[in-house]
């Protein structure tokens, strides 16, 4: 059976990665950072197999992957019979040759079973090096082939679960083939010092101070590791779940505590949002910009900051529902939208379209996220000019990398640009207007009068933009009705682990997860408690938990919502995951 994919050829990377993992008796893991075409080659393997009798399991961790690997597919594959699993889908593999899934209903127990030889392939296959996920790596599957923009966890998941499934792993596309190759856009890098307000800088230095002394004594007394900060992380998660009378158990939780303000405290630093806010005039008449945040409480604040400079801007969240996600991306596309602000909801699985300039306000220490953030935005620019990052960070703080702060999550940045240039705030808007300049390069670059480089609002029908920007300010104002969390979300599972606790949890299920609430704000951990049932009761809607705390309905959602996402980006999401394996396996 011969298969042929439509579209163009396969780029010389991807053709070389394909002979590659065929060498390696089709069982391997490509790396190729975000943005350079790994989708395109999963569909070439699945091709391949399809080619030769074999069906196909392509398992992704997210709707909106779902959704982007089924439309790709059958672009590249319109004569071949494909299915969906998840997201309202039950697709099986009868009267299919390749099946969508989310590793969610990949994994479960009415998962359908494999007809002859198959071939997986698991996109971010980092995800699946956690306990539960890893139950998709079996015997089943003949060939295997794993896609992710960076092979790594915070914990030994790669080499627990994800290495001796795979066995291979194969330099797809670095970002030094991705320049050489012209799939990726030079870069400039601007690093924004902000300094903390005299308030914001007494409350970081307690903080930080307690946070410092506590490390050690977890580290030095009570024998949590040293290396890496991700299985330091877990052995304090686990320590403060033990007897309250021990030790341990009270250095953990004030460790974790102490941790989450300090988090916060940079998270939500004045000094970032105002100099965003300068950046308004310039971003108003550039192309189109991500921001990154790190909650979705400082995406809403940078947002409606932006907006109040007359940008066109909208928070991109997690807990938005799919059709505003949607028509937030395609507006985003067409240039009714300008700036993106979304915390890690944008690092992963959503097809982003191209992006001018990448302002990140809440650095990260994980490689990973930076490269995924790196990803969205150095795509080749059409008038050749280079790719435009600004790293804000709150000066003297674990933010500085004259501290020495994210050596390698700034290596990624910093290692492939043209230009590296630290700033104060008040720089920043003229220096950018001069990077955003289009220059150019030959003769069939666009010029500075092309239709690419005029101010959005010039190219857009007015009352589109006016009704973009009332989605936007409705989302900023935060004035979603009550309601569940939502089904198809990143953080579903948490949301799923925490009510089947409550339902039916036994007393270390319990001890677990009061273990992993408490490295949240005592109001949070209140919200969650009432609205799983985790003290005894019955759940509680969020207006009668609003009514007990003195909140609208609407804040009991946002508290929900901002603290399940906590717990799912952290190591207690995994020891959460663990809990509800354990469950379903008594």
């Amino acid at each position: 059976m011969t298969v042929t994919l439509a579209g163009p050829p396969l780029r010389a990377w991807q053709r070389e990665a394909f002979d590659a993992w065929v060498a390696a008796d089709r069982s391997a893991v490509v790396e190729a950072v975000t943005g350079t075409g790994k989708t395109t080659l999963g569909i070439a393997a699945a091709a391949d197999a399809v080619a030769r009798g074999m069906n196909v399991l392509v398992v992704v961790p997210g709707i909106e992957l779902l959704d982007q690997w089924h439309r790709a597919i059958r672009r590249a594959l319109p004569d071949t019979p494909i299915g969906r699993r998840g997201g309202g889908y039950a697709d099986t593999f009868r009267g299919k040759r390749i099946l969508v899934s989310t590793v969610q209903s990949a994994i479960s127990r009415s998962a359908p079973r494999t007809l002859g030889p198959t071939l997986l392939v698991a996109d971010e296959v980092h995800r699946y090096g956690a306990l539960t996920f890893s139950r998709l790596l079996t015997e089943s599957f003949s060939e295997r082939i794993g896609l992710t923009a960076t092979f790594e966890r915070s914990d030994d998941g790669v080499e627990r679960h994800l290495l001796p499934y795979f066995r291979t792993v194969i330099n797809g596309c670095d970002y030094e083939r991705g320049h050489a190759d012209g799939i990726l856009a030079p870069v400039r890098v601007m690093l924004v010092a902000v300094p903390f307000d005299e308030i914001e800088a007494a409350e970081y230095q307690e903080f930080d101070e307690l946070a410092r002394k506590l490390r050690g004594d977890l580290i030095n007394k009570f024998g949590c590791a040293d290396e890496s900060f991700g299985e330091f992380m877990r052995d304090v998660q686990l320590l403060s779940g033990g007897e309250s009378a021990e030790g341990s158990t009270w250095a953990a939780r004030k460790y974790l505590y102490a941790f989450s303000k300090r988090r916060s405290l940079l998270a939500e630093c004045r000094g970032k949002l105002e100099a965003l806010r300068g950046l308004g005039a310039v971003l108003k008449e550039t192309g189109q910009a991500l921001t990154f945040s790190e909650t979705k409480d400082s995406s809403r604040a940078a947002a409606e900051v932006l907006l109040e400079e007359g940008v066109l801007a909208a928070p991109f969240t997690s807990d938005l529902k799919r059709s505003d996600r949607a028509r937030l991306l395609t507006e985003f596309k067409n240039g009714t939208i300008t700036t993106l602000v979304a915390p890690k909801v944008l690092d992963e699985g959503v097809d982003v379209p191209e992006a001018d300039v990448g302002i990140i306000l809440a650095s990260s220490k994980s490689r990973r996220q930076m490269i995924q953030r790196m990803g969205r935005v150095i795509r080749p620019k059409s008038d050749g000019r280079p790719a435009s990052f600004l790293v804000m960070f709150a000066e003297n703080t674990s933010e500085d990398p004259q501290n020495g702060a994210h050596g390698t999550f700034l290596e990624q940045l910093t290692g492939i640009a043209s230009e590296v240039v630290t700033v104060a705030p008040e720089e920043a808007p003229a220096l950018l207007r001069e990077w955003m300049q289009v220059t150019s390069h030959t003769p069939g670059d666009l010029s500075p009068s092309s239709e690419s480089s005029r101010p959005a609002e010039s190219r857009v029908d007015s009352r589109a933009a006016d009704d973009v920007v009332a989605i936007a300010h409705r989302l900023v104002e935060d004035d979603a009705p009550e309601e569940d969390f939502v089904t198809g979300s990143e953080h579903a599972e948490i949301g799923r682990v925490l009510r089947a606790v409550g339902e039916s949890g036994t007393v270390d299920d319990f001890d677990t997860v009061l273990a992993c609430l408490s490295i949240l704000e005592p109001r949070q951990v209140s919200v969650l408690v009432m609205r799983y049932g985790l003290g005894g009761e019955q759940p509680k809607r969020q207006a009668e938990i609003g009514a007990r705390l003195g909140v609208s309905s609407s804040q009991v959602s946002r508290i929900e919502r901002t603290a399940i996402e906590y717990l799912g980006d952290t190591i207690a999401g995994e020891l959460l995951s663990d809990v509800m394996v354990r469950m379903e396996t008594v």
